[in-house]
């Protein structure tokens, strides 16, 4: 029988809470799982957790339950490597005493690990109602860092590293511990299709003291240990920013100080066990934070438990593909990782079979329908074939080349529904790529641009496609009335679509980051991929003359008056990001000021 060890640190934790997240790990896994309970209790008073150790030493669900306190706060790394200590299943799941399991989730959580490759050493859990908005790959599901809040680890790999860094209290230490397996070729992988509740936040972006000292601080202590002595410097200029800003709550100033002064005299710790980047790990510090992060980090998701079927119709995700293999098993493993649990996906490729191997290799993991053409009848003619061959009552397209966040679905899904309109479209990145081989899909992600991020505008539609293909999800209902796209149309025949199913149909907008579309980063291809896109421009404008729209007096004067009070001419932040980095002064000026901003705009994010 396979076993893990369940490791919980608690600190005054709330016996209702702590045996709802004890149920939830005693619900039945299949095949049966031996799950050893091992808790260190930090809080002063013992009876929170002696109130709990009669029914849990006593539950036969559990293999072994193991209670330890020392009556004094070890703080969260070191409260775990007391347990890691005690422990000796191959398996180690962290998880914090305010979260509950999603059904299945250690099913799904073990299975991933028994599954994967040797040097796999930490596998993330997704977090419910608000997901970490960092970027991870949505095609392998690496991440940058595994979140110490439900992560199963390696447990040969957690050995190896010595656990997590006992200098670090709180906040953190799950980001050094991430880095330090890393350094050593290992790999972290997401998995988003076991969630947990963690009830972190009382309100969205609520403001939590110990939070923000323990991100500056970890933040400085970090910057000794992995980044470069400038990056030292950058983080105590970052810190008196936050000492001469305002206060967002009371005793802010001289806690930013006094954090500054326990950075201070952690400094020869770590700057006397520096970790060099390599070949597999390189340090990102992006403000306070350690990544890339998506926009949405406070959207909020419902728990799949107890819900029925009928709340998840079925969505069908439409693929056209074009001899590109290799581009269309990346396309394809983003959606196998989808977290909406009703998924089909239909792939046509117009003209040969070429993608047949990698349909086989999918057949196991997606509700999957394929249909080669049998000979090249365009890109609009197999986008209406794929719908034609759906069976979904929501549908979205994903060009061969493009991938998915694992919630893409779930997001819009929810979004329309909740809206109750007929279509709904979340933000996407332009994602700009150097293609090194493009018959084995090897490339490098040079950057990743926020290009369009508004509210839905019917004549800015008219006027611009700001709606990314992949980035949208409509009724089916709006291909019976409207018909799919113009055949005759090569080009910007999304754009055409779009223009007509919003006719009527205002779609709704959700803020959040869920898809990436691939544009060249080569700029002669880049221009050349431009050059058909104005060429089909006039036509398609021309197409949209031919519409109609029957529009009421006050909708008629608050769309005027809309137009009349926005700017009438705007610069993007990416022309500014361009105009900037083309001036080595402005440049560096940029470099300096970069860190603080970003620590600014993401202050409070989970």
């Amino acid at each position: 029988m396979r076993a893990v060890d369940v490791s919980i640190v608690t600190y005054e934790s709330d016996p209702a809470l702590l045996r709802q997240l004890f149920a939830s790990l005693a619900e039945p896994v299949s095949p049966p799982v031996a799950v050893n309970l091992l808790i260190h209790d930090n809080s002063p008073r013992p009876e929170g957790i002696e109130s709990l150790r009669a029914e849990l030493e006593g539950n036969p669900v559990f293999a072994r339950v193991d209670i330890r306190r020392t009556g004094e706060n070890l703080g969260f790394g070191r409260g775990h490597n007391a347990n890691a200590a005690r422990g000796g299943a191959p398996w180690f799941l962290v998880i914090n005493p305010d979260c509950i399991l999603e059904p299945g989730a250690l099913a799904t959580l073990l299975d991933a690990a028994e599954t994967d490759t040797p040097e796999t050493a930490a596998w993330e859990m997704r977090q419910l109602p608000y997901e970490h908005p960092k970027a991870y790959d949505p095609v392998t599901l690496e991440t940058p860092w595994a979140s110490g809040a439900a992560t199963l680890f390696r447990r040969s790999a957690y050995d190896a590293v010595g656990g997590f860094d006992p200098a670090i209290f709180l906040y953190g230490e799950d980001v050094d511990l991430s880095w330090r397996l890393r350094a050593r070729g290992g790999k972290l992988r997401y998995v988003p299709r076991a969630a947990v509740i963690h009830r972190t936040y009382v309100i969205k972006a609520e403001v939590k003291p110990k939070q923000a000292y323990g991100a500056v601080f970890a933040g400085l202590v970090l910057r000794a240990r992995y980044g470069s002595f400038v990056q030292v410097f950058q983080g105590f200029a970052m810190l008196a920013a936050e000492i001469l800003a305002p206060q967002s709550f009371e005793g802010r100033t001289w806690g930013m100080i006094a954090t500054g002064a326990r950075a201070l005299r952690a400094l020869p710790h770590f700057l006397g066990s520096r970790v060099k980047p390599s070949a597999t790990f390189r340090p990102v510090f992006n403000g306070w934070s350690y990544e890339e992060r998506r926009d949405g980090a406070f959207h909020e998701f419902r728990s799949h438990r107890g819900r029925p079927a009928s709340d998840f119709p079925l969505a069908s995700i439409l693929v056209r593909t074009r001899e590109r293999p290799a581009w269309l098993r990346q396309a394809l493993a983003s959606c196998a990782a989808q977290t909406y649990p009703n998924v089909e996906v239909v792939v046509v490729e117009d003209g040969s079979e070429s993608a047949r191997p990698v349909i086989e290799e999918f057949v196991s993991r997606l509700n999957l329908r394929y249909h080669p053409t049998g000979q090249r009848v365009g890109r609009s003619r197999a986008g209406n074939i794929a719908i034609e061959q759906s069976r979904g009552e929501w549908l979205t397209f994903l060009d061969d080349d493009d991938v998915l966040f694992a919630d893409h679905v779930e997001v819009l899904v929810e979004a329309a529904r909740d809206a109750k309109t007929r279509g709904a479209y979340a933000f996407a990145w332009e994602t700009l790529t150097r293609t090194i081989d493009p018959e084995r899909a090897i490339y490098e992600e040079t950057r990743c641009i926020p290009r369009h991020r508004r509210g839905f505008d019917r004549l800015a539609l008219w006027h611009q496609n700001y709606l990314p293909i992949q980035a949208v999800l409509f009724h089916r209902s709006l291909w019976e009335r409207y018909g799919g796209f113009a055949e005759d149309m090569d080009q910007l025949e999304d754009w055409n679509l779009w223009t007509r199913y919003t006719i009527e149909d205002d779609f709704a907008c959700v803020e959040k980051t869920t898809s990436k579309y691939r544009v060249p980063d080569d700029p002669r291809a880049a221009a050349a991929r431009q050059a058909k896109l104005d060429a089909a421009y006039a036509g398609a404008v021309e197409r949209q003359r031919q519409l109609q729209l029957t529009l009421s007096p006050r909708e008629i004067a608050l769309m005027a008056e809309r137009y009349t009070t926005e700017p009438v001419a705007h610069v993007s932040r990416n022309v500014v990001r361009r105009i900037v980095s083309r001036n080595p002064l402005l440049a560096r000026i940029a470099s300096w000021r970069a860190p603080t901003r970003a620590w600014l705009r993401g202050r409070g994010r989970p």
